[in-house]
């Protein structure tokens, strides 16, 4: 598992994936502006929903592309290879891979409206064409690195500027990647997106608005946590598919649809804020009890520092200072009350009793803040939110009682013998 967590293609490639959060987020409030609960509201805003789809579109929409280049630029740096020039390169072999431009005609743009020339269709700039991204991204820089180790490079003389000695070290890994995937895509006429979607495919199945894509993320990111490791890191192959969903739940919303009726529920703020409610875990329930039932002296004093991140779900605190992680008294409720809170969360959306996900909002924003902004505004999510935290303090209870009984008979017995 340490092998595993400290992987610098699965570090690199979660680092690419946080760069594009800020787009995202914003990109996502443009979508929240168009489902504010105000009828008065929407029919003002209505004739500016075209307009208002255009930041989503350059971010969400764009993901694969922003992606491509914040995790070839994440790997270069482990490596110590110029990152602008490594990522640059990774960019355009991304594009020559998945992106096959189109032209409209003169008697086109005058049907259409849209000026005549070259175009690019979008579908695999985003979440569809995040596995062609990531793979680019890595191959580029192992063959940047490769040909950079055996001194395959065209070396300037001292006294040039490294941004342009940086530039004609990358000139000859560049000329073979880029000459490499033309001949792939217009020689071969080899698809690579479709091929990495197919060979994939399974992990599709953990992208599907089903029982299992439920259970066995938060399963595995339990478990990863219990050993020490990142459980986000888990969630890695299956992000794209994650994305997928949002994206076209935006999409639906951005063509007349609502949260309530958009297609998919599976998605990353589906778990960030129904199921990891204070971090992964559901670990929040944990911080209350230890802060306002706790008997022993390190619990009430471990909670109430753990509580206040806890309630912005960032959870390493009390991960490693109670600590959770190889701890055999909360181990079973650290999967079993994510798991839990994830069957109650899926119940509710299969039968419509919360709106779907629509936006992708700040991890940080408490649970019921963000699950009712990421679902347009359903008051609803805020009580699923509440029912999932006393759900999971019910299942902590008996073990937190037992640890608590026993830290207090440890200090007892301290005390006494001092």
């Amino acid at each position: 598992m340490a092998k595993l967590a400290g992987n610098r293609y699965l570090t690199a490639i979660r680092d690419g994936m946080a760069v594009i959060i800020p787009v995202a987020i914003v990109g996502s409030f443009f979508t929240i502006l168009t489902q504010l609960p105000i009828d008065s509201w929407k029919a003002f805003i209505k004739p500016y929903t075209v307009a208002l789809s255009l930041p989503i579109t350059f971010s969400i929409g764009l993901m694969g592309l922003y992606s491509c280049y914040a995790i070839a630029a994440s790997l270069a740096k482990t490596y110590k290879l110029d990152r602008n020039s490594s990522a640059t390169i990774a960019v355009m072999v991304f594009l020559l891979l998945v992106i096959k431009p189109g032209t409209i005609t003169t008697k086109l743009a005058n049907l259409s409206g849209i000026a005549a020339g070259t175009v690019f269709p979008t579908q695999n700039f985003g979440a569809y064409g995040l596995f062609t991204a990531m793979l680019s991204a890595i191959i580029s820089v192992e063959v940047i690195r490769f040909f950079k180790e055996r001194h395959l490079v065209i070396k300037m003389p001292k006294g040039v500027p490294n941004s342009v000695s940086n530039s004609f070290v990358a000139l000859i890994p560049a000329a073979v990647l880029i000459i490499a995937a033309w001949f792939i895509k217009e020689i071969l006429h080899f698809d690579v997106n479709a091929g990495l979607l197919t060979l994939l495919s399974p992990l599709a199945h953990f992208g599907k608005d089903n029982f299992v894509s439920v259970i066995t993320p938060i399963f595995f990111n339990s478990l990863f946590w219990l050993f020490g490791v990142h459980g986000a890191i888990t969630a890695t192959p299956v992000y794209p598919y994650w994305y997928k969903n949002l994206y076209a739940n935006i999409a639906a919303v951005s063509n007349g649809a609502t949260a309530a009726t958009a297609p998919h529920f599976m998605t990353e703020q589906f778990f960030q804020f129904f199921v990891y409610i204070g971090g992964s875990g559901a670990i929040l329930a944990l911080c209350i009890l230890l802060a306002f039932f706790s008997k022993s002296a390190m619990g009430k004093t471990l909670g109430r520092v753990v509580i206040i991140p806890s309630i912005f779900n960032i959870n390493e605190p009390i991960i490693f200072g109670l600590p959770i992680v190889l701890n055999p008294y909360f181990a079973a409720p650290f999967i079993l009350a994510p798991i839990a809170d994830g069957i109650i969360t899926w119940f509710a959306m299969v039968a419509h009793l919360v709106n779907r996900t629509i936006a992708l909002v700040p991890w940080t924003l408490p649970a019921p803040i963000g699950a009712y902004m990421a679902t347009g505004f359903d008051w609803r999510a805020i009580i699923l939110t509440l029912i999932n935290i006393v759900v999971a303090i019910i299942i902590y209870f008996p073990f937190f009682k037992i640890w608590d009984q026993r830290q207090l008979a440890k200090e007892v017995a301290a005390a006494a013998e001092k």
